[in-house]
């Protein structure tokens, strides 16, 4: 039984992260006030290039199911933001870059945009706010309640290989002092793996109660149709990755280096980055497609003939937050390969719906490429699973489903 929003509901059994919550009966569920904000994330909560895409389908969904009253985004006026962009100048160009979102002065700007945002009837609802770039429940003051949704958190972006060196330890402080202070300002957090949660609860001291693992979605805007004919004898491998290295781009091509030497059928995809300067010994078998938008018909008929023609997806990244690519490839009945790290280890399931490398490792790669692409009928049996599996978990209406039952439980 569902509870509708906004009006009075009777006692309902909830279930989330595998706990049974009871809602007393008489309890208004109210609607959200969605807010998005900063050159990270976006400023448009329905423009599909905020927030890689995902901040459109999550505030579509959570509208279409009548939890969202409305959603806006902000950012800092130019002259106020390149005076703090001048204040936080590195040689380092990407420190240079890290210090000015970490700054507390301008995430401070920030929820000042955000109040001037905010209209009388907002405060009749409650709030969501994308991360913690502003905070949202220093505004609110206890007048409503206020919840958030991560992909991830500076703790974790800290302990990434990607984290820019040269780093203040000093500007590192202040911006996780500021980021603990709007967790523990919020009254749920909710992520979009487990593994983050447990971040929030070691890095943050937030109470494991107040943290919920909702999920993540595809961000496509309809299923893809079902292939029962899909062959997995092709031996065609397909990866997607803008940020190539992260994305463990290089890995892949050494690894395919030589699987090709005992399969030398064997094809490779390559889609991500607009351009990629490959070594002549890394050449043979790849093919280069460039960056392909899912928003461009030309671009979604080229992905969608990669993922009937290949058999298995690849991504052994570096570091990742989370990771969409692969539900997409598996919704398509494409069995993958990842890094058994972060938010990856729990979409692949080894032996079921694809198969988990260490980070890092060519050799582990190498041999779980080659035996995937040796066993058509195992693959078969793995692209059925997979694309179950994000049928049942990985949809953006899923996602919202669980927190309107995590909403004031």
């Amino acid at each position: 039984m569902k509870a509708s929003v906004g009006s009075p509901r009777q006692a309902t059994t909830f279930t989330t992260n595998n706990r049974n919550f009871v809602t007393s009966a008489r309890v208004e569920v109210k609607k959200l006030v969605g807010i998005i904000g900063s050159g990270l994330i976006g400023r448009d909560p329905f423009d599909r290039r905020s927030w890689s895409t995902s901040s459109y389908f999550f505030f579509t969904a959570l509208k279409q199911q009548g939890v969202l009253h409305r959603a806006f985004g902000v950012e800092v006026p130019a002259p106020n933001r390149y005076l703090c962009m001048a204040k936080n100048f590195s040689r380092q160009r990407k420190a240079w870059r890290m210090h000015f979102y970490m700054d507390p002065s301008y995430r401070d700007a920030l929820t000042e945009q955000v109040r001037r945002s905010l209209g009388p009837g907002d405060f009749d609802h409650d709030f969501l706010q994308l991360g913690a770039m502003y905070n949202v429940p220093r505004l609110i003051d206890g007048r409503a309640r206020c919840y958030s949704y991560h992909d991830g958190n500076l703790a974790e972006s800290l302990r990434s290989p990607n984290s820019p060196k040269g780093l203040s330890a000093r500007k590192i402080d202040r911006a996780l002092d500021y980021e603990k202070t709007v967790y523990h300002g919020l009254h749920k957090l909710f992520t979009m793996s487990e593994y983050l949660r447990q971040s929030f609860i070691d890095d943050f001291d937030v109470p494991p109660d107040r943290v919920v693992t909702v999920g993540a979605g595809i961000n496509l805007d309809s299923v893809p149709d079902e292939r029962p004919n899909k062959r997995y004898d092709t031996r065609e491998v397909l990866f997607i990755g803008v940020d190539f290295a992260r994305k463990g781009g290089w890995n892949v091509l050494e690894a395919f280096k030589r699987v090709r030497e005992r399969c030398p059928t064997a094809k490779l995809h390559l889609v991500g980055p607009r351009e990629l300067s490959i070594p002549a010994g890394l050449q043979a078998g790849v093919a280069f497609h460039g960056y392909l938008d899912k928003q461009d018909p030309r671009g979604q008929a080229k992905l969608a003939e990669l993922f009937d023609r290949c058999c298995l997806f690849v991504m052994p990244s570096l570091y990742e937050p989370f990771g969409i690519a692969p539900l997409e490839a598996m919704v398509n009945q494409v069995p993958c390969i990842v890094t058994n790290k972060w938010a990856l280890k729990e979409m692949v399931t080894p032996g079921e719906t694809g198969e988990l490398v260490e980070c890092g490792s060519v050799d582990d790669l190498e041999a779980k490429l080659h035996r995937l692409l040796s066993d058509a009928d195992a693959l078969a049996k793995m692209g059925t699973t997979a694309r179950n599996r994000v049928l049942a978990s990985f949809t953006w209406n899923r996602v919202a489903d669980r927190i309107r039952a995590s909403m004031h439980v």
